[in-house]
């Protein structure tokens, strides 16, 4: 079984897909265009080893942030994954559409388009969604976490050690603090750009989607996430009854 979850930033993909890979006994792939690099970790929320609880992860922490990785390197790791691992169950996470849709689709480079792409892969989609006003929130909540768990720190040691790195300079969280070292911006401004920018990633994540081939939606009930564990457990159980 493959299953992927998707869906904007800040739903609770990561706590998800633990969730899922602790009941089938699956490997987690990560799908996240900045969680692919190394030293990376609080501008991306990426899962801590904690968080693992001693669940493989595939494709997080790979590159140097010095290095190049481009949407064709993750369609090559992504189906080579696949394709070594067809007696496992896969669980994968984050919410790079673009990533996503070259790895398990019939997706042409040259030409690239926000439509329906051809599945080559047996995969359950499966997004987590939220009011708009909910979502943007726990957006404005968590960079403020970020921030209070020393963003600004891991930025600015990373901007020292690679000036050139082009992810620095392109990541949400990374080129706001960046600009903010620079002097360009305060610390505020950069703060609400922080919040701005990820809050318009977001709309353009449920735009990808929503063109994408069909993705099982769930409302997430943050107040018992447990229950939204058990809808998506109970709609991939009838999937599986349904196949079998």
């Amino acid at each position: 079984m493959i299953v992927a979850v998707v869906g904007p930033t800040g739903v609770g993909k990561t706590r998800l897909s633990i969730e899922l890979a602790k009941k089938y006994k699956a490997i987690i792939v990560g799908c996240d265009a900045v969680q692919i690099y190394q030293e990376l970790d609080i501008g991306s929320a990426k899962v801590t080893e904690e968080e693992k609880e001693n669940i493989t992860h595939y494709l997080i922490d790979i590159k140097k942030p010095s290095e190049e990785y481009t949407v064709r390197d993750y369609q090559k790791d992504l189906r080579n994954i696949l394709d070594n691992n067809k007696d496992k169950n896969i669980i994968i996470v984050g919410g790079t559409g673009l990533y996503l849709t070259a790895g398990i689709c019939d997706y042409n480079f040259e030409k690239a388009t926000n439509e329906k792409n051809k599945l080559l892969y047996d995969v359950k989609i499966v997004g987590l969604t939220a009011p708009r006003d909910v979502i943007y929130d726990r957006i404005n909540q968590r960079v403020d976490a970020m921030l209070k768990n020393g963003l600004v720190a891991e930025v600015k040691n990373l901007y020292r050690k690679y000036p050139d790195s082009k992810v620095l300079k392109r990541a949400i969280g990374y080129k706001e603090i960046i600009a903010y070292l620079k002097g360009e911006i305060s610390l505020e401004e950069a703060t609400e750009d922080i919040k701005k920018n990820s809050r318009h990633y977001a709309k353009r994540q449920y735009t990808w989607f929503n063109h994408q081939n069909v993705v099982k939606w769930f409302n997430v009930n943050f107040q018992n996430f447990d229950l939204t564990i058990k809808e998506v457990i109970n709609y991939l159980e009838g999937e599986k009854n349904e196949e079998g």
